[in-house]
């Protein structure tokens, strides 16, 4: 069977890793394709060496190439994809241009998403999925969205898959519970466009002065704009969730890697702008917080001791929420 992987960003490779890695064991012919933008198609060779993949559109940042390369030449181009390799089922995220093609071929197609506040894909999705799959934060459960007990990113932090690694401090120089790790987005995407840039380099002098800071900055080019002594990581790294693991605190612009950090069971900061009921749902959990950098310095300070055990507080998710993995493989058999 030929089972199709398209992605989109790269929180997309992880939430696909484990299942692709099965399905390979499994004898299946896996192949992705994906968007080309950033650092996303070495990070797709890194992570699948031995899998085929394919650039099917780009994303340069502009209007008219998120618009016309990253959607309409995209649909055209996996139309053609899809045909010449004789595809039998495609997966993805928030995928309704791969969807719309899949449609045009007669072939299912299985989407997964966790925004429903966007509610023009949210439309999307459900004209041009098989089966459509959302966490537990939509009301409703139908004949076209399916929800689960769990947040998408479960699906390679559950401590069923995720083990960290402290060996992975050794290159940066840094132990354990003593550094910070940040995360600045970029603000070309359409998710990101009404977000000011550089938000963490607005409250930097906020953070703790006996700590070491660990900066994945997404936009190189705005490297000037944080301290000098903060360390600056080169993607595609190694391990990143070992880095984050094993932080004291997190402090991001971007939604889903502030919501990984409270899957790791680290305090974890949210700067950005987005008002998610995804980010709502985990942060019922206690690990979550979302703060403005206006009120960062009292609200950093009041809440990045908290005393949750990290073990403890992970396998306590492990116990409430679903296996996603397992739903992801579950999910591709019952729609063929």
């Amino acid at each position: 069977m030929t089972i199709l992987f398209d992605i989109k960003h790269i929180a997309h490779i992880n939430f696909f890793k484990v299942v692709i890695k099965q399905l390979v064991d499994e004898g299946h012919d896996v192949l992705i394709t994906y968007i080309d933008r950033g650092r996303l198609p070495d990070i797709i060779k890194k992570e699948f060496p031995s899998i085929k993949s394919y650039s099917i559109g780009k994303h340069r940042g502009t209007f008219f190439s998120i618009i016309f390369e990253a959607n309409i030449l995209k649909a055209f181009n996996a139309y053609k994809f899809i045909k010449e390799h004789s595809v039998d089922i495609m997966l993805g995220v928030d995928a309704f241009v791969t969807g719309f093609a899949c449609k045009l071929s007669g072939i299912p197609n299985i989407q997964f998403y966790d925004d429903p506040e966007r509610k023009v894909n949210f439309m999307l999705e459900k004209l041009t999925s098989d089966a459509l799959f959302y966490p537990n934060i939509v009301d409703f459960n139908s004949s076209y969205v399916q929800t689960y007990n769990a947040l998408k990113e479960w699906a390679y932090l559950s401590p069923e898959y995720f083990k960290p690694d402290e060996s992975v401090l050794e290159e940066y120089g840094v132990s354990k519970k003593e550094y910070l790790f940040v995360r600045e987005v970029a603000t070309g995407s359409l998710n990101y466009k009404n977000q000011e840039t550089n938000l963490v380099s607005l409250i930097a002098n906020d953070f703790p002065t006996d700590k070491k800071v660990l900066l994945s900055l997404e936009d190189k080019s705005q490297r000037h704009k944080y301290p000098d002594d903060w360390i600056l990581l080169q993607e595609p790294l190694i391990d990143i969730h070992s880095l984050i693991y094993f932080s004291s605190t997190i402090v991001s612009s971007g939604d889903s890697m502030a919501r990984e950090g409270a899957m790791l069971g680290i305090p974890s900061f949210y700067v950005g702008f987005r008002d998610m009921s995804a980010n709502r749902f985990i942060e019922s959990e206690g690990l979550f917080f979302r703060l403005s950098t206006t009120n960062f310095s009292d609200g950093y300070k009041r809440l990045s001791t908290s005393s949750i055990n990290q073990s403890e507080y992970r396998n306590r998710l492990k116990d409430k929420w679903i296996d996603v993995t397992n739903l992801i493989h579950d999910a591709i058999f019952q729609n063929l």
